[in-house]
């Protein structure tokens, strides 16, 4: 939506239906998350920021491709510039806040519980800006992709 231009209600429910996408998303990731933060602490004993910093990174790789083909709906190939570095750096931006939040979190309880918390607690910062960007990302990409004749991604036909 460009600015200036007339908000339709087609344009607020899809707004609102990807808000939502994104809320189960991010519900499925922290789940992912969350089991694989328990296992690095339980079974191979690593520090908060450790085990978050790994199952941060393990997450990301099904968060990416449910983020984008579910929430914002594009298909295709992705863009590298367009859209994997930008989410892969938001991600990191999630990777590093929650695991020093995780970290400090196990230096000050030292219970693996109080440890999920602070991982959440410094996702829960980046949470709406990643949402934002994201939105921004693949919007563009989805609508380089409504431009091109259906032919065009299906290989140009016969």
């Amino acid at each position: 939506m460009q600015f200036g231009s007339k908000t339709t209600t087609s344009d607020v429910m899809g707004n609102v239906g990807r808000a939502g996408r994104y809320l189960l998303v991010s519900a499925v990731n922290v789940v992912n998350h969350q089991l694989i933060l328990q296992l690095a602490l339980q079974f191979w004993s690593w520090s908060g920021g450790w085990a978050n910093a790994f199952a941060a990174s393990v997450a990301a790789v099904p968060a990416y491709f449910m983020s984008r083909y579910w929430v914002w709906e594009v298909r295709g190939r992705s863009s590298v510039r367009g859209e994997m570095l930008p989410f892969w750096g938001i991600a990191l931006l999630g990777l590093v806040v929650s695991s020093l939040t995780a970290e400090a979190a196990d230096r000050l309880f030292d219970h693996r519980l109080m440890i999920s918390v602070g991982s959440i607690a410094g996702y829960l910062i980046v949470w709406v800006a990643k949402f934002l960007l994201l939105d921004r990302l693949f919007g563009r990409s989805r609508a380089t992709i409504d431009e091109q004749p259906d032919d065009a991604l299906v290989g140009g036909g016969l």
